[in-house]
Parts: C-alpha cells; sequence; structure tokens
C-alpha cells in the first residue's frame, strides 16, 4: 500500500514537471531554450509553487522568473505583426474597453480587429499590431489587476499570445464627481468618460465662451449598451441634461473636433 502511494506521487510529480517545464518552453525561443537548458531546468525543478489554489499552472510566476533570470525575449530585431488573443467569459464591451485602456496605458494606441467571435459561453477579441516589443505580459497583468480583471491563463505559439481572462469585475477607467459639487475637467485628448452616482438625476455641462462645442453626449448602462444619445449642431456654451433611467456611464465629446473643448468643460451632477 506505501509503495503505491509513494509510486503514485512519483507519477504525478513527474506529470507536473513536465507540464511547468511545457509551459515555461512555449514562452522561450528556440536559441535561449538551447543555451539555457541547465538553468530552466534548475528554475523549474521545484514544480509545486508554480502551482495556483485551484490546480492551475502559474502562467504568470512562469515568466515573471523567466524575465528575472534573463530568458524572457520581449523584442524583435525589427517590428513584426503580432497577434494578441483576449477570451472571457464576461461582457464583451466592457471587456474590450478594460483591455484598450490597458494596452493604451503601456504605450500601445494603434491595433486593428482581425476577428470577434461570441458563443454563449466564450468571447473572444483577436487584435493585430505592429511592434518590435511584445507588450510585456506582466505589465499587462499589472494594468488589468488595477481594472479588476485576473488573467487565468497566457498561451504563446510563435507570434501570437493568448490570454484567457476573469473580467467579472472588471471597471473601466472613468472620472467621478460628486453630487451638486461643479468640476472642472482639463483639455480632453480623448472623449470624457464619467461614472454617474446612484442619485443622479441631472448633468450641467459649461463650456468656455471662447470654445465652440457642439455637445455630442452619449449614456451608457453598466454593460456599456447605449442608453440614448444628445447630440446638439449649434454651438453650446451651457447645456442641463436629465439622465435616463439605469444610466451607469456618461461620454462627453463634440460632435466634430475636440479641439472645439480645447479648454475643457464644467461638470455638476444634480440630484434633483
Amino acid at each position: 500500500m506505501v509503495k503505491t502511494v509513494i509510486l503514485s506521487l512519483i507519477i504525478c510529480a513527474s506529470i507536473c514537471a513536465q507540464s511547468v517545464s511545457e509551459k515555461a518552453n512555449e514562452f522561450i525561443s528556440k536559441s535561449k531554450l538551447n543555451a539555457s537548458k541547465n538553468l530552466i531546468s534548475f528554475l523549474f525543478a521545484n514544480t509545486s509553487k508554480y502551482y495556483g489554489e485551484n490546480g492551475e499552472i502559474d502562467a504568470i510566476l512562469i515568466l515573471k522568473t523567466l524575465k528575472d533570470n534573463g530568458i524572457l525575449e520581449l523584442s524583435f530585431k525589427e517590428p513584426q505583426e503580432l497577434e494578441l488573443v483576449f477570451i472571457t467569459k464576461q461582457n464583451p464591451l466592457v471587456f474590450m474597453r478594460v483591455i484598450s485602456e490597458s494596452l493604451n496605458s503601456m504605450g500601445y494606441n494603434l491595433f486593428l480587429t482581425k476577428k470577434i467571435s461570441k458563443s454563449i459561453d466564450e468571447f473572444v477579441w483577436h487584435i493585430s499590431l505592429s511592434t518590435q516589443n511584445v507588450p510585456n505580459p506582466l505589465l499587462l497583468n499589472s494594468n488589468l489587476k488595477a481594472r479588476g480583471c485576473e488573467i487565468l491563463d497566457i498561451k504563446k505559439d510563435d507570434n501570437t499570445w493568448s490570454y484567457t481572462i476573469d473580467s467579472q469585475k472588471a471597471k473601466i477607467d472613468t472620472i467621478k464627481v460628486e453630487l451638486n459639487k461643479k468640476v472642472a475637467l482639463r483639455k480632453p485628448f480623448a472623449p470624457y468618460i464619467l461614472e454617474l452616482n446612484d442619485n443622479t438625476k441631472t448633468i450641467v455641462l459649461e463650456a468656455s465662451p471662447s470654445d465652440y462645442w457642439h455637445p455630442r453626449i452619449n449614456f451608457y448602462d453598466e454593460n456599456l449598451y447605449l442608453i440614448r444619445t444628445v447630440e446638439l449642431d449649434k454651438r453650446e456654451t451651457a447645456i442641463k441634461l436629465k439622465v435616463p433611467q439605469n444610466s451607469v456611464y456618461v461620454k462627453i465629446d463634440d460632435k466634430f473636433t475636440l479641439e472645439n473643448i480645447k479648454r475643457g468643460l464644467t461638470v455638476t451632477f444634480g440630484d434633483k
């Protein structure tokens, strides 16, 4: 009986070691793999530390180990087309917004949607970008965590990186405004996204008399589905709007160009 248990443990350890090693090898170039075989074997000898509470391999910890030891290569000699695949089971609109914000904060502003697929159980977003530097998965993980997301798994196949993400608690970047308090918004480089308070009934927006604001305002629910759009053709310096029911976010823009509100806006949320 004891021999059987010991044998089972040995077999399990062997399988686990192979799994962790295989996972690590996914992220290593062939040249690095051949040059660092002994170091890689040493680094991943203790396989148990690379498993999470749910028994899944911790790809983030493996990547951190590789990076800390100079084995993880995230640069090309010249720009190449890179594909990033993001997979979730949660709301797609919030998910795409959070991914975009995370990449933007890392300096990746130009990327194209290559493919989108949605089933009952899963939403998958493929994007492509031409770059000389692969988005650092550790930094991306930090940015996603700051927005309420958790990376469950990472896979790499040549120039394709796939991320499976739990975005159930995802939260987008927003500006928060107290009720009945006028707040000045600085010159925008993108449309303003404000999070509404539960008791917000009205919004008062004021532009500088020196600007030429043509308001375009969108109200969204908690899943970023559009509820209402307000778009005005003539120049405005002040408007007051009622907040539609179930609104959680409001996007404030100019119909033509953000240069029309280059001096910023002021906003007041009212509870009456």
